[in-house]
């Protein structure tokens, strides 16, 4: 089985993935099917460090923020985007 799990950003959405890839890993070892994981996430996101700290393969991406507030980061984020989606 493969399985691609995405997220980021902060703990709160790669806490849960955490909990996921284990959980995946004691039923495809108790059940006997072979499993495949990636991960794709934020170059520099959290969710870099704790998934790599599982052995999970990671893939990033350009992402961007959309602020409810006024930044200068806000016109560069709005071009990572399609960025991202790009890739």
């Amino acid at each position: 089985m493969r399985i691609l799990l995405t997220g980021g950003g902060t703990g709160g959405h790669v806490s849960p993935a955490v909990a996921v890839i284990a959980r995946l890993r004691e039923r495809s070892a108790a059940e006997g099917w072979p499993l495949v994981l990636c991960y794709v996430g934020s170059r520099d996101g959290v969710e870099r460090r704790l998934i790599g700290e599982l052995g999970v393969p990671y893939a990033a991406v350009a992402t961007g923020k959309l602020r409810r507030y006024f930044s200068w980061r806000t016109p560069l984020d709005l071009a990572r985007i399609p960025a991202g989606v790009a890739e």
